[in-house]
């Protein structure tokens, strides 16, 4: 799929300037759509819930005869790698159906999320992946994109759960999976010299606590490895936002730590091979723009 470019009006980011020292740069807007879905007619110009205006580039995953609008268009800011934080909400995406949303590009090589505009118009903090919502408000955070998009979507199952019940277990395990092994590995990572190269001053590192950090996340995993003995997945037999936020965490931090995938962990390992062969784990890593690695 070729890369499409918006066209600038306010701040839109517009194609051949940079996002660096306070100038915007172009950004890479792709046409995500499943096989034999076409956007609607009339789409040439689109007026993004920022004041963008540009091609209307609808990401689908819902139904084949699902009737796409253009009014209210979710607006998802994607980065142009897998990260831990981009790599769970497009699992999720792919994963959960029934959704439709314009997808931008944010290079993160080129530091675009750090530019003046994108703080300005999208997300202070700087923080990839963001989603403008149909009421035009920004949201950031893993748990909270993939939450709104559980509630928006119109086809497909739930990933959090259709009953009260249901949805507490399945957020008490986002949760400890999020707080025992997630958040450790990454922070096991931040105190490694390629996160100081890569940060530059911009977040405070703690390389003395890496080791630390590790035996969090080792021990998180060594204890989910022996409550999924007799389970597929994370809160059963469905792979549910659990799953999804914990093995797009692990899957992109094994390329630069290869102590996260001990074969020893039998349950875990039998755990993220399923998850490694699903169709949205494929989905999430291709469909990203740039991006050479696999799921091999």
């Amino acid at each position: 799929m070729q890369a499409r470019h918006c066209r600038t009006r306010r701040t839109c980011v517009a194609p051949g300037q940079g996002f660096h020292d306070g100038k915007i740069s172009h950004a890479r807007t792709r046409r995500l759509l499943p096989r034999k879905i076409k956007p609607p007619a009339g789409s040439g110009n689109h007026p993004g819930p920022s004041g963008i205006r540009g091609r209307l580039l609808i990401c689908t995953y819902g139904p084949r005869n699902q009737q796409l609008t253009q009014d209210k268009t979710m607006l998802f800011y994607d980065a142009d790698n897998p990260t831990p934080n981009v790599m769970p909400v497009r699992m999720f995406i792919h994963e959960r159906d029934g959704l439709a949303l314009d997808t931008t590009i944010i290079s993160l090589a080129e530091l675009e999320n750090r530019g003046r505009n994108y703080r300005e118009t999208v997300n202070r903090r700087g923080e990839v992946p963001a989603l403008r919502g149909q009421d035009g408000q920004v949201i950031t955070e893993i748990i909270a994109i993939c939450e709104y998009l559980d509630e928006k979507a119109t086809g497909g199952r739930s990933l959090i759960g259709d009953t009260p019940e249901h949805r507490a277990h399945v957020r008490m395990w986002t949760r400890r999976v999020d707080l025992e092994i997630a958040q450790p590995v990454v922070a096991w990572w931040r105190g490694s010299s390629d996160a100081e190269d890569f940060y530059m001053g911009y977040r405070t590192l703690a390389p003395e606590a890496q080791r630390f950090h590790r035996l969090l996340a080792e021990q998180g995993m060594n204890m989910l490895d022996e409550e999924m003995e007799a389970r597929h997945y994370i809160c059963g037999d469905k792979m549910m936002l659990a799953d999804i936020l914990l093995f797009g965490t692990m899957f992109t931090m094994s390329m630069t730590g290869a102590w996260i995938n001990n074969p020893n962990r039998k349950n875990l390992a039998a755990w993220s091979e399923r998850m490694r062969v699903s169709g949205s784990a494929r989905a999430a890593l291709t469909s990203l723009a740039g991006a050479k690695d696999s799921l091999a």
